[in-house]
């Protein structure tokens, strides 16, 4: 009996503790996101929404742990925050994240920890996120929506959409709506898989207060809608971030009303710097002078695009159809070769692309033809970049070098002689072969540790970080954005700092660069590196520090994206070069010696065009005879610029095609989504599809390459030229 009570006060005791911690936590926590629909491979935005009911200041940080199963993407901890008595909103980004599981989310675990102690949120926090097998677009449309969207609005939205321009039923090839080639077609397999495009677009409310002040926010769209009155109701800085995001490779559509002010005008003009007509104008009643010939104004603006649209015209309905369906092929950057196909369907050819296919297959005997690969046709969603695992070879340290094979030889074989004859005849000679049970693994220990010291001589055990700074430029040469993918590689175990300031840092995973070649021309492993999940600590993307794990002679890669590109170098003038300099081969090797005057005589001149085929023209100038070599002996150019080939299908299996890093750096040519456009919108991920940006199939598109290497640092300069005839 007495036992039973003991138990009752026992479970009232712990059960009363239980609801006093309960009450003593001072702070509830939730969390808000404005979107369950975010851009796949865009940074995220959150809110931490807290209520304190405490009368005292808090004053601590939050950490957050995402996690997704058993897969931990890191730690963020926020900047210092004080809190007093009531309801308090703190914003937060985190970087790109992709996840296999069928509902899209991560989870998050949170803290809020003070200097005297330690508040955790028992039950996990969800997060929306993007998914590693299905595309996700994000359309931003900014409008205070005080009222609904007019319906006209609404279905401008809807025509927005990357489904809206794409076929309605895909080809299929049960149906035999193509030819299909009778190799295959005896195969019996081809309808095992119906094709799916795996692409889903989402329309993402804004409200100009949430509207982002740093370019680094817009990452999250792809294409930004700006009404009538969300323009009114932005601030200068909204406009800034906006411009100097559309510079950097956006997309945006501007739906200004009949009347504005001087600082809106300043920046409707400014998105048309290319433009050589007249600026927009307002006449005395503040009004927009807009023309019959002005409605519609297409501009590229830097590496991006803007359209500046009257909203009365699409109100009035006075666009053509035409003029309608080329605002989404403007928009998503459609490659030239589907505009005659689009001009009469108003959507991207997809039997074109299946024909492409099946020309490829063919090319190689079909010896690779399997179910899976049909199903792929029309996959649109991401897909590694398989030449970036050279950029490790690129950017691993000069001095690093494997052990040579005749120092293991002569370790091992001075062992075998030292723990055998050596030691048998030596502790016979003094009769003390009942030691051997120490010596031996004395003689063993001491080998051990003198293989070490070698290999830690050859290996270079001090801290390396090397970094390639990409620059980008407009027409005019100045610099639109600056993207840094570093290397770490460390010769023992310790903790790497990386400061950021006004930037973006993703980390990269081995597996999603794809295969790289080691020096002995042999496939890299692409497994996922061993590094730990990083930890981040401070505001993303203002100013923070990114602390990393380093194993032992294990390289990663970082990239990061600069909000504000730096001055390109002085002493070359950008703005010179014209699209009939580049046409012109004395004109090209006099270019040569300008870069090769200015950037010195290991820098890399290369220039590409586009064609009316679909393949690009590359002009590659070597600037250093050594490293062009002779036909009979070639030279010894950089990993970036080494040609590996491209794995034919899933399976890695190698076609004859050979591309190199820097082709895939410039302009993709491979299966998906870049078969259609030829550039998508800035995001600042894992993966490096936004730094495409030349469309093979417009011959009036240039881009001129300077690659300068250096001991610490390489740079490559780009400069993006359209020729308007």
């Amino acid at each position: 009996m007495n036992w039973k009570v003991l138990q009752l006060v026992w479970l009232a005791c712990a059960f009363t503790a239980h609801l006093a911690a309960a009450q003593s936590n001072p702070i509830t926590v939730d969390i808000h996101q404005a979107t369950q629909f975010p851009k796949g491979n865009g940074p995220l935005s959150l809110v931490w929404e807290c209520t304190v009911s405490t009368p005292d200041l808090l004053e601590g940080h939050f950490l957050v742990t995402a996690y997704d199963g058993n897969e931990q993407f890191g730690q963020f901890q926020s900047h210092d925050v004080a809190l007093h008595s009531g309801f308090h909103e703190v914003p937060m980004m985190l970087p790109s994240m992709k996840v296999d599981n069928p509902f899209s989310e991560v989870k998050l675990r949170l803290s809020f920890i003070t200097p005297e102690t330690r508040y955790d949120f028992k039950d996990a926090y969800t997060l929306k996120v993007g998914r590693k097998h299905q595309r996700t677009l994000a359309v931003g449309v900014c409008d205070p929506f005080i009222e609904n969207l007019p319906p006209v609005l609404k279905t401008f939205l809807d025509q927005l959409k990357f489904e809206a321009i794409s076929p309605k039923e895909l080809v299929q090839l049960g149906n035999r709506q193509i030819e299909i080639p009778s190799e295959i077609a005896k195969q019996g397999i081809i309808d095992a898989q119906p094709l799916t495009m795996n692409l889903k677009t989402h329309s993402i409310h804004v409200h100009p207060d949430d509207f982002p002040q740093l370019p680094i926010d817009c990452h999250q769209y792809d294409i930004l809608v700006i009404t009538a009155r969300g323009l009114d109701a932005l601030e200068s800085r909204h406009m800034k971030a906006i411009l100097q995001w559309v510079r950097s490779g956006g997309s945006l559509c501007v739906l200004p009303g009949e009347s504005t002010d001087s600082s809106r005008l300043a920046f409707l003009n400014a998105l048309q710097e290319s433009r050589e007509s007249a600026p927009l104008l307002v006449n005395s009643k503040g009004q927009i002078v807009f023309s019959e010939m002005n409605q519609i104004l297409f501009t590229r603006t830097g590496w991006g695009r803007s359209i500046i649209l009257r909203q009365q015209a699409l109100e009035n309905k006075s666009l053509s159809s035409d003029q309608q369906a080329r605002i989404p092929f403007f928009l998503w950057k459609l490659k030239q070769s589907q505009k005659e196909y689009y001009d009469q369907q108003h959507h991207w050819d997809d039997k074109k692309l299946i024909q492409n296919y099946f020309e490829r297959e063919r090319q190689a005997n079909y010896r690779n033809y399997n179910s899976y690969a049909t199903s792929e046709l029309l996959s649109l969603k991401y897909q590694p970049l398989f030449t970036g695992g050279m950029l490790i070879n690129d950017l691993m340290p000069a001095e690093l070098q494997i052990v040579p094979t005749w120092v293991i030889g002569t370790i091992l074989l001075g062992y075998v002689l030292m723990i055998g004859p050596g030691e048998y005849y030596l502790l016979g000679y003094f009769k003390i072969r009942r030691f051997t049970w120490i010596t031996f693994p004395f003689i063993s220990i001491c080998v051990a540790l003198f293989a070490f010291i070698i290999s830690d001589y050859y290996m270079q055990a001090s801290h390396e970080r090397k970094t390639l700074s990409i620059v980008d430029l407009d027409s005019k040469g100045s610099p639109v954005r600056e993207n840094e993918i570093e290397l770490l590689f460390t010769g023992s175990y310790q903790t790497i700092e990386t400061r950021i300031k006004s930037g973006l840092f993703s980390p990269l995973n081995q597996s999603e660069l794809g295969r790289g070649y080691d020096r002995f021309n042999s496939p890299r492993n692409t497994a996922p590196g061993m590094v730990g999940a990083p930890f981040f600590q401070g505001s993303i993307p203002t100013q923070y520090s990114v602390y990393q794990r380093m194993p032992q002679w294990t390289p990663q890669l970082n990239r990061i994206v600069n909000n504000y590109p730096q001055k390109e170098q002085a002493g070359f003038d950008w703005s010179s070069i014209t699209v009939d300099q580049l046409n012109s081969d004395e004109s090209r090797t006099k270019l040569k010696s300008q870069v090769k005057q200015t950037f010195g005589e290991n820098a890399i001149l290369l220039i590409y065009q586009g064609t009316t085929e679909g393949k690009p023209k590359r002009f590659t100038l070597y600037l250093n005879e050594r490293l062009a070599g002779t036909p009979l002996r070639p030279g010894r150019i950089t990993a970036l610029l080494t040609p590996i080939h491209r794995p034919h299908t899933q399976y890695q299996v190698q076609s004859q095609e050979q591309v190199c890093f820097m082709d895939d750096l410039c302009v993709r040519q491979q299966q998906g989504i870049f078969q259609i456009v030829s550039q998508t919108s800035p995001a600042g991920g894992s993966d490096f599809e936004d730094l495409s940006i030349l469309d093979s199939s417009d011959s009036r598109q240039w881009l001129v390459v300077v690659y300068v290497p250096g001991n610490e640092r390489d740079t490559i300069y780009r400069q993006f030229i359209v020729s308007d005839t």
